[in-house]
């Protein structure tokens, strides 16, 4: 079973805490839109009724945000929901894993009856031209993918995406590439997602998400999109009948057209993110730049810093979960500006204190 950050449940039984700031899970910050309380209200007047097995009112709006056509989408319980009946639909004999990466790629791979080859990244954990070699010289049929990356948030260069995308097609070899914070990113016009080549590289389909930006996880809420049909419709009856529930389709439909949330998220990402990454170096910490709503750092020889934090009631995600990390990773979410001083304050009295090891750290102010 995979370990995710976000699992306040948990913490509470093993510490006996109930209220947590929690920076483990990539979430934004600014709550629920009004939009989707909105929706859910309106959409319980149906819910005596089932749910849509076709999704035709939310295929129809996904088309409109992202130029394609209602056929080449499937929706789904949440992204991890597309990736495991991708996998389980098209059975590939032997993937290409790089790593680190999302746990649940190596799950659903496995769950499908797949060979995976982990091909491990060297610190700073960026896809580089030597994958294209890789591809070249071994026999896989399947490639998975995530841009931005997850937990690195680093993205992939368009030229060497595209040359990716070219040696996989020379290759027949299908590839599943996780977008799920790529409306994070600095493409406003998304003009080198993934999206954009469905039709020259049918092989390829995109995972989406609506979790993270929009504040809600508990919904459930992803799709895929690829340019062959029928691959989309042979997806789409692998599994339950009826995969995405009356209250997440309305929210859905209505976020998709919340512009003022959407900027309002926006304008927040980018104060906080350069804001709480500059009070990460400050303290001596080894900081990535990051396309995503979270960032990722080194703290050399702090192997339990994610614990001392709970004394303040701080929740990080350790990534020592993650295939080709050590003890020494971690990724932490933007929050709030406010919420963002609680962590750096909670982490320079960590340091202060000597509690994570006496690691060699500088102790600057924040």
């Amino acid at each position: 079973m995979a370990f995710h950050g976000g699992d306040i449940e948990t913490a509470a039984e093993q510490t006996g805490r109930t209220r947590w700031l929690d920076f483990s899970a990539n979430i934004s910050p600014l709550g629920v839109p009004d939009s989707v309380k909105q929706a859910i209200a309106q959409a319980a007047e149906h819910l005596s009724h089932y749910p849509d097995p076709y999704q035709r009112k939310l295929r129809r709006v996904l088309a409109e945000t992202h130029r394609v056509l209602p056929e080449q989408i499937v929706c789904g319980n949440g992204g991890a929901d597309i990736i495991f009946r991708t996998l389980r639909c098209l059975r590939p004999r032997s993937a290409l894993l790089p790593v680190p990466c999302f746990s649940e790629y190596e799950e659903a791979l496995t769950e499908a009856g797949c060979q995976v080859t982990r091909w491990y990244l060297p610190e700073p954990f960026q896809i580089t031209r030597s994958v294209c070699e890789a591809l070249e010289n071994g026999c896989y049929d399947c490639l998975v993918l995530c841009n931005p990356n997850n937990p690195t948030g680093s993205v992939i260069e368009p030229e060497l995406l595209e040359s990716i995308l070219e040696t996989a097609k020379q290759k027949q070899m299908f590839v599943l590439m996780d977008e799920c914070f790529y409306d994070m990113t600095e493409d406003l016009e998304e003009r080198n997602s993934c999206i954009r080549k469905i039709d020259a590289f049918p092989n390829l389909l995109v995972v989406r998400s609506l979790t993270k930006r929009y504040a809600i996880p508990g919904l459930r809420l992803g799709y895929g999109i690829c340019g062959d049909v029928r691959r989309i419709e042979h997806i789409r009856t692998t599994g339950q009948p009826w995969p995405v529930n009356t209250l997440a389709a309305e929210a859905a439909c209505a976020v998709l057209n919340d512009k003022a949330y959407q900027m309002q998220f926006r304008e927040f990402l980018q104060q906080a993110r350069p804001d709480l990454q500059r009070g990460l170096t400050r303290l001596g910490f080894q900081v990535w730049d990051s396309h995503a709503n979270f960032l990722f750092f080194r703290a050399k020889g702090m192997p339990y810093l994610d614990l001392e934090l709970q004394n303040f009631g701080i929740l990080l995600r350790h990534c020592d979960t993650y295939p080709g990390l050590n003890a020494d990773y971690y990724r932490v979410a933007v929050r709030l500006p406010e919420e963002n001083a609680k962590l750096l304050s909670g982490l320079k009295s960590c340091l202060s204190a000597g509690a994570c090891g006496g690691a060699q750290c500088l102790k600057g102010e924040v």
